[in-house]
């Protein structure tokens, strides 16, 4: 045998004497308090003493003395507190069931994950982006409804917001938030004003994208004029469609209601949004919307969008 394994060979039976050490005093622990008044105070003392003459010495590097601390404690533990253990087969379902409840927890009060279905929101958003919501920035929710508990803060212009569609509860949208309580909107030429002064956008020229109808497998390749937008403090790209503008370059004015918000997508001709159905309301913002995690669209997974935050 080698001068280099047999260190080796000792240092690993030492980790492993430490490891089962500390599992059983972790257990004694627990198993107290789960049996209570149920065994003496005289065997809840001798436990407890051999609990901490095993801990003491896994500090240490006795493996000799940390086994037979350890083997003497888990004695102690199958005589007296054996009764106390759970079955293996509800340790798993505890576990579980504790990991389930935390996931619900987390996705009603704090992170979901929403799909893209559409193209309203190109190209901030593209058809088949995952993406994670922040459900905790506007306030708490009570799960599968639209009540709030507490209001933080609520949206602001040019936020992205995943919401409740008003006219259909079971379907849930994301749009960018155009127009807050107090404000008056208006479109005069696809221009943006907000309270009678111009949104400021910039051409960046010609750009070629890919569209598709919900639930639909046929791609359309879309011709259109982008341009950056620039709205409270953030600055987008925005799409406008030369083939059907004219439909949606005029809207307004309209003033924004108290408990209310007005949203449009960014592909702007192509976007079902508060031109066509109206404004939405606040208690049906569910939140912001955060980071693409995953996007699956025409030519299947695209790396470049992953960790895509969204402005």
């Amino acid at each position: 045998m080698s001068g280099v394994s047999v260190p080796f060979m000792l240092d690993s039976k030492l980790r492993d004497a430490r490891r089962l050490a500390r599992q059983r005093v972790k257990e004694a622990h627990k198993l107290l308090r789960r049996a209570k008044g149920g065994v003496s105070e005289s065997t809840r003392g001798a436990i407890r003493g051999s609990a901490e003459e095993t801990a003491e010495l896994a500090r240490g590097d006795n493996v000799e003395g940390i086994t037979r601390a350890s083997d003497h404690l888990s004695e102690l533990i199958d005589a007296d507190l054996g009764s106390y253990r759970k079955p293996a087969w509800r340790e798993s379902l505890e576990q579980i069931i504790v990991a389930v409840l935390v996931a619900l927890l987390l996705r009603s009060f704090v992170l979901e994950a929403f799909k893209i279905p559409s193209g309203s929101m190109i190209p901030t958003l593209a058809i088949g982006d995952q993406i994670f919501v922040n459900k905790w920035v506007y306030g708490l929710r009570v799960p599968f409804t639209s009540i709030r508990m507490v209001d933080f803060a609520p949206p602001k212009n040019g936020d992205v917001v995943v919401f409740i569609f008003p006219n259909e509860p079971h379907e849930d949208f994301i749009k960018r938030v155009i127009g807050v309580p107090g404000d008056t909107i208006e479109l005069r030429r696809g221009v943006i004003f907000v309270n009678g002064v111009e949104v400021v956008r910039e051409p960046l020229g010609k750009v070629d994208v890919w569209d598709r109808e919900t639930n639909s497998t046929a791609w359309t390749q879309q011709h259109s004029l982008a341009y950056t937008e620039r709205l409270a403090d953030k600055s987008y790209t925005v799409l406008e469609d030369p083939a059907v503008s004219q439909r949606s370059n005029n809207w307004g004015p309209r003033k924004v209601p108290e408990g209310q918000i007005f949203v449009m997508g960014d592909n702007r001709d192509h976007s079902y949004d508060s031109r066509a159905w109206g404004m939405v309301p606040l208690q049906n913002v569910l939140g912001r919307a955060m980071f693409v995690w995953w996007s699956w669209g025409k030519d299947g997974l695209d790396i470049k969008r992953l960790g895509t935050w969204i402005e």
